[in-house]
Formats: C-alpha cells, sequence, structure tokens
C-alpha cells in the first residue's frame, strides 16, 4: 500500500514575512538571502543574550562583595524617604511646618535600639534642627508621640531591648517593601 504525501502546508518567513511553500518540514525562510539574514539576526540575539547573562552574573558577583553597610544604608534610605512622605512636613518634635529640611527621627536612636531602626512607631519626620541640632528633642517628641500613637506602644518600644541581626536578604525584603509603599503614597497624592 503506497502512502500519498500531502504538500507541505504554506508558511511565513521568518525574516521577511513572505508566504512560501517550504521544500522541508525544517524550512524558515523563503530564499537564500533571507536564510542568511535570519541566521546573523539569530546570532545576534544568542549574542545579546549571552551578555545579558555575563553582565548579570557580574552584577550578582559585584554586589555580593559589598559590606552589609552598604545595604543597611540603601534600605535606610528608602525607609526615611517612606516615613518624611507619610508624615509630611511636620516636626514631631516642635511641630514646625516651615523648616528648611526634614528628616527621618527616631524616638530611640539606632545606636541605642539598632532593632527598632525600621520600626514605623519609632521614627517620624522631624525638622533638621531638632534631629540634629538638639539631639532628637526627646522631651517633646516623647509627649507628641504618645499623642500619635499611644502610651502603650511607646512603652512597647521603651522596653524593647531584644538585640536583632539583619541580613542581606532581610534588608532586601524591608527595601522592597518601603519603596512600594512609598510609590502607593505618591500614586495617592497624584490622584487627589
Amino acid at each position: 500500500m503506497a502512502t500519498i504525501l500531502k504538500p507541505p502546508k504554506p508558511k511565513k518567513c521568518k525574516c521577511c514575512s513572505e508566504k512560501f511553500t517550504p521544500r522541508n518540514t525544517l524550512q524558515t525562510a523563503c530564499s537564500p538571502k533571507c536564510a542568511i539574514q535570519l541566521a546573523k539576526q539569530l546570532t545576534q540575539r544568542k549574542q545579546q543574550r549571552e551578555e545579558k547573562e555575563q553582565r548579570a552574573a557580574w552584577n550578582k558577583r559585584k554586589a555580593a562583595t559589598k559590606p552589609l553597610s552598604h545595604w543597611m544604608n540603601m534600605t535606610q534610605r528608602a525607609f526615611n524617604d517612606y516615613i518624611r512622605a507619610r508624615d509630611g512636613e511636620i516636626c514631631i518634635s516642635c511641630g514646625s511646618t516651615t523648616a528648611v529640611s526634614y528628616h527621618a527621627g527616631h524616638y530611640r536612636t539606632t545606636a541605642a535600639a539598632s532593632q527598632l531602626r525600621f520600626n514605623e512607631d519609632n521614627v517620624h519626620s522631624q525638622c533638621s534642627a531638632c534631629n540634629t541640632h538638639q539631639s532628637g528633642n526627646i522631651s517633646p517628641y516623647r509627649i507628641n508621640l504618645i499623642t500619635k500613637i499611644g502610651l502603650q506602644r511607646v512603652l512597647a518600644l521603651e522596653s524593647n531591648n531584644e538585640p536583632h541581626r539583619y541580613t542581606r536578604e532581610e534588608l532586601d525584603g524591608i527595601r522592597a517593601r518601603y519603596r512600594a509603599l512609598l510609590r502607593e503614597i505618591l500614586r495617592q497624592r497624584e490622584a487627589a
């Protein structure tokens, strides 16, 4: 019994998009000129993909050599940006709304309680004069903090003495979270 071969179905050339009838199932270009051009494109794409993978590997190796303090500083910057956006331009200590610049002032300093470095209850918008020149202006800070978050939460901050060492992965997660929260705040302000 003889099998009847069906003629191949027309295809679209991968290079010039013209319709053609292939001679075999593996043919993807309509002419030798298109086949050469397609081969060049595929080689170029492969080379670009390899270069991209090499750059990614290089960046990964480069990031692995950076000290933990680098990642801590980047995370602190993202967290502070969020706090300033959340609270606006008002000092928690003196109530000033006309200061030149505002910081993200810690109630308990990062030197005294590094475990509270990224605790939102511990950090609020503070004018540069109170934060820098008056060492945080802690007495009015505490009074206004009790008004803002309640005595229970302030006492919880003051009694939290459990040390914590951050890992790079944990810092990456914290940084991503606060960048997303900052974007959300900015998006809401634009919509309003």
